[in-house]
């Protein structure tokens, strides 16, 4: 009877005390980082494949397909960060024996959604001040110069575009992120060989 109590004991740990989070800031920082290198390899690559948002309007003044491209690839982005950065979170994040298995899904699930918060945060702090520095050389080259109406109507819709898709893609990263995160969780509890989740040729 008492080896069965010190089994107990070691699969079901206490509560923790008041005053401590099951949430474990390290993963969600490495989580994190991984998220926003990769958004940031992938907006490296979608720049110079031509694959970035470009001008509004063709050499012809029909209005340009770019703002559609863009935007997908804009969607590619966000879900390929936010489940890289989630599952990093989910399966590096300790796991307390004391609770079912919906709420460890749902706490590895946070830990996914606390590397998008943090990510987006982030990346919307450096688009926020390279628009700020872009805006100023755009005023500078269009203070003496007067865009015709049919492009700054394009423009605007593209603009509109534009910044819907970034909302979605967003949204559909936060679900990437926790989706994933859960995942990374589950590999944990079942010691998933990391070979398994890596092609052959990386393999030692």
């Amino acid at each position: 009877m008492e080896t069965t109590g010190v089994k107990a004991a070691l699969v079901h740990s206490d509560n923790l005390p008041n005053g401590q989070s099951y949430l474990e800031w390290g993963a969600v920082w490495g989580g994190s980082v991984v998220a926003v290198a990769t958004s940031t390899v992938l907006g490296q690559f979608g720049t110079t494949g031509g694959l970035a948002l470009g001008d509004p309007m063709l050499a012809n003044g029909d209005p340009s397909w770019q703002v559609l491209v863009a935007s997908l690839w804009l969607f590619l982005m966000a879900l390929a960060s936010s489940a890289g950065g989630g599952y990093i979170a989910g399966r590096m994040r300790s796991r307390w024996n004391d609770a079912s298995k919906n709420e460890v899904e749902f706490r590895d699930g946070v830990h996914g959604l606390s590397v998008w918060a943090v990510s987006t945060i982030a990346v919307a702090i450096f688009a926020a001040v390279s628009a700020a520095l872009a805006a100023v050389g755009v005023e500078a080259d269009t203070a003496s110069a007067d865009l015709p109406a049919n492009v700054v109507e394009y423009t605007k819709t593209i603009a509109l575009v534009y910044g819907f898709a970034t909302a979605a893609a967003s949204a559909l990263g936060a679900g990437a992120a926790w989706w994933f995160a859960s995942l990374g969780g589950s590999h944990r509890d079942e010691g998933t060989d990391v070979n398994l989740l890596t092609p052959g040729f990386l393999r030692r």
